[in-house]
């Protein structure tokens, strides 16, 4: 047996989607390609809560289309959702919005949210 050291950035083709200042206006197709994500940590520091919509749509309509995942974030906090076999998508977009409900298209009451989504491409699946 020979031993086999390969960099993590040459084993796997990760990207890491970060929105400073996510809010209701939808950001859409935000990946090349179509693949899984992985994690997703959501930074709301305000002192009121928000939810995290996301799409899996290139020409999508807040508040017509509906998200394949609405996540309620709470006020002042750091939420880390992790999906560890990872979750497809063809395309990836989201908002954030004031209310949970996948028609809601208010913007946070606190204001932006920071959001980052660690995503694989589809090509690096055949690698797991």
């Amino acid at each position: 047996m020979a031993l086999s050291v390969t960099k993590h950035e040459n084993a796997f083709k990760y990207k890491l989607v970060q929105e400073t200042a996510c809010t209701n206006s939808a950001i859409t197709n935000v990946c090349d390609t179509e693949g899984f994500i992985h994690s997703i940590t959501v930074i709301n520091s305000h002192n009121s809560s928000a939810s995290l919509k996301v799409f899996d749509s290139d020409t999508m309509l807040l508040g017509s289309t509906l998200p394949v995942m609405v996540y309620r974030i709470p006020a002042s906090s750091t939420t880390v959702i992790e999906i560890p076999d990872g979750m497809p998508f063809t395309y990836l977009s989201f908002a954030c919005t004031n209310n949970p409900n996948p028609i809601d298209t208010t913007v946070p009451s606190g204001g932006t949210v920071t959001v980052r989504f660690l995503v694989s491409s589809l090509e690096s699946s055949a690698l797991y």
